[in-house]
């Protein structure tokens, strides 16, 4: 922004600022047995096969008991997340009735400050509707909203620190071993009582993730609509209504159908094209699209005002002399 001076300079201008910050007085949020739970990643640096591996972290922890579910995985990607959440509600034997998260992409798209408007991520929305459990946002810049699950990753951090593993299934093995032997068992500094012990006076209370086969995350693209309306998936190319010509589409095969969805909503559907290299389109897609006529039709249809449209005839003697270099 302009400032001349050093980055030092800063620190110590701040500094009081952020130990009145660390003074801020707040009320801490416990929830009902079943209520909440809270999910987070973490990262670290461990040793599988002799090699030093950047691991990712899922923890979720239940607001209530403290039991945590953790899994180490290489990537924070859609697939995983969701993956990692069938697995976590398998483990508890259920799934709370709310589930608070940070803000990352493969959670929620956009949203305001205040989170009075939230876009969700399609796909990890339409996953928590199939489940039947309800995402909460963290106010952004606001970590200790989900302190419970911030301290079960910095636990399961100190866990992995100076550990060596066969492979990464070894290494979630011996970490659900410690989660089962140790961590459940544990008396938990803020409750005063074993998460194991806490579990049973809200296993009852979560919902049944069992009513329902899990989820299946539908093949599913990111693409820009072209100029001509069309959209490349699986080497066929589908069309969209015109009006979404440059806009980014979410393609997602269904069965015998290839779905088009913009922002969450659905629009356009295909049947799915089992050849190769061809078009599909939909009439309907480029209804109105001719209603201003093309340039070089308008052009010759209605000539500019500027030109004059009659040949004007000359005497070819007069060409004559100007190829002799004669009077102009």
């Amino acid at each position: 922004m302009g400032y001349p001076g050093g980055y030092a300079t800063v620190r110590r201008f701040v500094r009081p600022l952020r130990e009145e910050a660390t003074r801020e007085a707040t009320v801490r949020f416990e929830t009902e047995p079943g209520r909440q739970g809270q999910v987070d990643w973490g990262q670290c640096w461990t040793t599988i096969a002799s090699r030093s591996v950047h691991v990712r972290l899922f923890v979720m922890t239940l607001g209530y008991s403290r039991r945590l579910f953790a899994r180490a995985t290489l990537d924070e990607k859609l697939p995983t997340l969701i993956g990692c959440h069938e697995e976590a509600f398998e483990h508890f034997g259920g799934m709370a009735h709310e589930l608070l998260y940070d803000n990352p992409k493969t959670v929620v798209l956009a949203r305001d400050f205040e989170g009075s408007r939230i876009e969700w991520n399609p796909v990890f929305w339409d996953f928590s509707a199939y489940r039947g459990f309800r995402p909460r946002l963290c106010r952004p810049y606001r970590a200790q909203t989900k302190g419970k699950v911030e301290a079960g990753v910095k636990y399961v951090k100190r866990f992995l620190r100076g550990k060596a593993f066969d492979s990464l299934e070894h290494l979630n093995e011996c970490l659900m071993h410690w989660i089962m032997t140790v961590a459940d068992e544990r008396i938990h500094g803020t409750t005063h009582r074993k998460p194991s012990e806490m579990f049973l006076e809200e296993k009852g209370l979560l919902l049944d993730h069992r009513q329902r086969p899990p989820y299946v995350l539908q093949d599913r693209a990111l693409r820009h609509v072209a100029k001509d309306c069309l959209v490349s998936f699986e080497t066929n190319r589908y069309s969209v209504p015109f009006r979404f010509v440059g806009q980014p589409v979410e393609v997602m095969r269904e069965g015998e159908h290839v779905m088009l969805y913009h922002r969450g909503e659905l629009i356009a559907t295909h049947p799915r094209c089992a050849e190769r290299h061809r078009c599909i389109t939909d009439r309907a897609h480029y209804a109105g699209i001719d209603r201003r006529e093309p340039l070089e039709i308008a052009a010759w249809r209605h000539p500019h005002p500027g030109f004059d449209t009659e040949v004007q005839v000359r005497d070819l003697g007069l060409y004559e002399r100007l190829a002799e270099g004669g009077a102009r």
